[in-house]
Parts: structure tokens; sequence; C-alpha cells
């Protein structure tokens, strides 16, 4: 969440995380951050604490089908589902003190499930930084804008990746770039109308080859929707194809490098991984993950839903040999091996619209 602040935007997080504080949320805060340290001077797993971040997957449903999305290109081997609210609320309920930001999205459209705005609430109402990502193609009418706004999300990103038609359903195939227009402006009109500052909108561009010289007009449509902030995104690819067909030309916007005839993630750190230490990945059916980058839950921690306690798939056998080999030599995951991690965050602009 660090790369999403910005001076100028630091004064609306330091209110709203003013209003989470809790000296348990701090306890635990610390606690994490001890045993991180501490691990990366042992090169063994030592956890204490519980994650303070938590991704949560609401469905791996989408509407759309772009090329390098597993839900989207029909290449996800794990079943299809939505999380059910009373499981979503047994997580807030069991991690709820100790978290203060649930990150409310993974491989799906998070407005599918119906009961979206309803876990939002819920999170919020515990005090807890919410914050989600959309295609935009949900939110229809005021009613809906409204409802949003109301239900207390502090932060979306939504995406954009084109400024044509054209060009905007060459990766999001099946949208309508129309919607997403239409759905942002709904969305600034209903903050206006109730005078509420969230929640923050985030307009993304992912750059790809087709697209990379419609920066600046995408930029232009940034400010004429008024958003809060204009987000530039690298692509993640899998394939020597993907990369030839999506990657673009100008390097600064490229997360790849050649390294032996490899492409490589810029930057990456040879061993370990904060986000085993300080974040986790509950998935639509509970299935936990050790992090979003595992697609398919090839390596699984566990079941949240299954009345095992989340406080034992965190220390987990499984979750530790993990760590362990992470710290050890984190290449030896090919998803770690195409990770953001240590490359900028995965944004390589980050520009603030409205003050």
């Amino acid at each position: 969440m660090a790369y999403l602040i910005t001076p100028k935007a630091l004064p609306r997080y330091v209110r709203r995380y003013a209003r989470a504080f809790s000296w348990k949320r701090l306890g635990n805060f610390l606690a994490v951050l001890a045993s991180m340290g501490l691990s990366w001077i042992t090169r063994r797993p030592i956890v204490w604490g519980r994650p303070f971040m938590l991704m949560v997957e609401p469905t791996n449903f989408c509407n759309l089908k772009c090329p390098l999305c597993p839900s989207g290109n029909g290449e996800m081997r794990r079943p299809r589902g939505t999380m059910g609210l009373e499981d979503f609320k047994k997580l807030v309920d069991e991690l709820g003190d100790e978290a203060f930001m649930m990150m409310l999205w993974n491989q799906g459209e998070p407005y599918i499930n119906k009961c979206f705005n309803q876990m939002v609430r819920y999170a919020s109402d515990r005090g807890i930084f919410t914050f989600t990502s959309t295609n935009g193609h949900f939110v229809r009418n005021p009613e809906q804008a409204q409802a949003i706004v109301e239900s207390g999300l502090d932060e979306m990103i939504v995406s954009l990746d084109g400024v044509d038609q054209e060009t905007y359903e060459r990766y999001r195939v099946g949208g309508q770039i129309e919607r997403v227009f239409s759905g942002v402006r709904l969305l600034v009109a209903a903050k206006e109308a109730l005078g509420s500052q969230t929640p923050l909108i985030n307009l993304q561009f992912i750059v790809m080859k087709h697209n990379e010289r419609d920066l600046a007009t995408a930029e232009a449509l940034a400010k004429d929707l008024r958003v809060d902030k204009f987000l530039v995104k690298t692509a993640q690819v899998y394939t020597s194809a993907d990369a030839e067909e999506f990657l673009p030309e100008d390097e600064q916007y490229n997360r790849y490098e050649h390294a032996e005839d490899e492409l490589v993630v810029k930057g990456q750190p040879a061993r370990g991984c904060k986000v085993l230490w300080y974040s986790s990945m509950v998935n639509w059916n509970g299935a936990v993950a050790p992090c979003c980058f595992d697609k398919d839950v090839d390596f699984g921690m566990g079941q949240a839903f299954n009345g095992r306690s989340f406080d034992e798939i965190w220390r987990s056998r499984a979750y530790m040999d993990f760590r362990r080999q992470v710290l050890a030599d984190r290449n030896s995951f090919d998803m770690c091996r195409n990770c953001s991690e240590g490359y900028r965050g995965m944004f390589s602009l980050i520009k603030e619209i409205k003050g």
C-alpha cells in the first residue's frame, strides 16, 4: 500500500489510519516487523503476530476475458466460486483486531459478489482500511455508486488500459470503455453528493505494446474524470509469446530484463520475501495461499473456513517450510521468480490528480 501514498495524499491516509489505530494493532505490527528482522538475520523463519495486511478474494468469476489473466483467459485450474458473507465475517472476527488493511480482490471482479458492499461495511466498521480493484463495469446507475460510497470503502483502483474502444478491448476483451467512464463519473458525483472524500479513486493504466503511446491521453482522461490518482502499471507476462505481444518497447515501463536468455524481473532479491511475514491470501473458498502470485493455490497452506483457526495455518509446517525455502533461495520457486517484489511495487508512475 505504501507505493500508492504520495506526499500530497499523506494527510488523508494519516487521518484514516488514525481512526483505525489501536494498541493491539500497533503491538502486532511491531511484533511482525521484529520477527521479520530476526528471520533475515538468522536465515530461519521466526513468526510473531498475525498478518497486518490481508488479501481476500470475493470471487474468481469475471465478466471480461483479459488475455494475461488466468481468470479471463481460461487457464485457471482451481474451482470457480464466490465467498459467502458469513465466511467473510468469520475471517474479520478472527483477524480484525490485528489487521489494519484488507485488499479485497484477486482473480476476479469483486462486484460480481452481490454481498461485496456488505463485506466492505463489515470490515470498515471494525476500523479496517478497505481497498479494492475493479474493471468499473458494475457501477451502472447513481444508486449503485451511492451504495459503494456508503459502504465505507477507503480506496479503489479502476482499470482503464486504453483511451478508446479499440485500444481498450485489445486487452480488456468483452469490455466497454464508455461503461468505465460512466462508472467513474457516477462515483465522483456520489462522493460529492454525500460530501465524502472516500473512496479515493485511482485510474490505472497498464502499459503494453499496443497502448504505450497513449499515456499522455490517458492522463488527460484521468484529469477530465476528476479521479484522485493516475497509476501507470507494468504488465506481468508468463511466456515468451506473451512478452513479444504485450511488453512495451519503452524500458521504463517494462518490469523485465533479459538474463541468460530468460526474462527476469528487475531488482529482485535473491533471498527472502517480506510478504510472507506481514500478509496472506485468502481465496473465495477459504483456501489460503502465500500471496496473490499463487494464482492456482499451488502452494496451499490450509483452509480458513473448515473449522481450523487462521493462527494454526499461519504457523503451520507448510507455511514455515515455504518461508524457510524462500529465505534460502527464492528463485527455487517459478512463482517467486515472476514476482514484482523489488521492482518499485509494480507502478512506474503515481500521479496525484486531486489534492
